[in-house]
């Protein structure tokens, strides 16, 4: 995996204004989850590797998961 990426995403998230300014670096794959998961968004890390999280408002990041995508 690779960690500078994450730490980017990291950084990213802290400095983002909300979710529609998380969609500009299309690189990060960033999109909404969907089902049982509604409520549950993701970026892409590597390839089977995700960033998920959780959205209270649009000025918080909840719920921070590094997932390994069947």
């Amino acid at each position: 995996m690779e960690v500078e990426r994450l730490v980017d995403m990291l950084n990213y998230l802290d400095q983002a204004s909300g979710p529609d300014e998380l969609k500009i670096p299309p690189n990060f794959g960033f999109h909404a989850l969907t089902g049982a998961r509604t409520g549950t968004y993701a970026m892409t890390v590597t390839k089977n590797w995700r960033l998920t999280f959780t959205m209270p408002n649009e000025d918080a990041v909840a719920d921070l998961d590094l997932e390994d995508y069947p």
